[in-house]
C-alpha cells in the first residue's frame, strides 16, 4: 500500500510535524496490515475504497490519547488504564471494507453414478424399475 504522511496531512487538514511522523508511518503500516488480515487475498490494494478506510483509521487512531480510558468535563476527571484499545478496525471501517473481502461459499458436489449395463458394481445401486399395478 502507497499511503504516506502527506496523504493523512491532506485528509487531516493540518501538517504533521517531525516529531510525529513516525507514529503516523507506524500506524499506517499497521492500518494497512489490519486491512490485509480482514480482507484476505483477492482484494485490489490501490482501490480507492482501500486508501480512504487506512486514512480514515490512522487518523481516529491519531485522535485518541495514548492510555486514557474515559475523559469528564464536568467537574474534570481523567481516567487512565495501561493501554489504549483503540487499534483495531472501527466497525465503520469493517462495513466499508466487506466490499473488499472474498466471499465464501459452497460447491455441492454430485458424484456419478455407473450407468447400468448389466453388470452389477460394488457400492452402486441397481436402476429402480416402476412397478405395474395388476388389475
Amino acid at each position: 500500500m502507497n499511503i504516506t504522511v502527506p496523504d493523512i496531512e491532506v485528509r487531516l487538514g493540518r501538517k504533521i510535524e517531525d516529531d510525529e511522523k513516525p507514529r503516523v508511518e507506524a500506524f499506517i503500516t499497521d492500518a494497512s496490515a489490519l486491512v490485509a488480515d480482514y480482507c484476505g487475498s483477492g482484494y485490489r490494494e490501490d482501490a480507492p475504497g482501500i486508501r480512504a478506510v487506512i486514512c480514515a483509521e490512522v487518523i481516529r487512531w491519531l485522535a485518541v490519547s495514548p492510555g486514557i480510558v474515559s475523559e469528564k468535563v464536568g467537574d474534570i476527571q481523567v481516567e487512565f488504564g495501561t493501554s489504549a484499545t483503540t487499534q483495531s478496525l472501527s466497525p465503520a471501517a469493517r462495513t466499508s471494507l466487506k466490499r473488499y473481502r472474498r466471499k465464501l461459499t459452497s460447491t455441492p458436489l454430485q458424484v456419478d453414478t455407473p450407468a447400468w449395463d448389466g453388470i452389477e458394481v460394488w457400492g452402486s445401486t441397481l436402476p429402480v424399475r416402476p412397478m405395474r399395478a395388476e388389475g
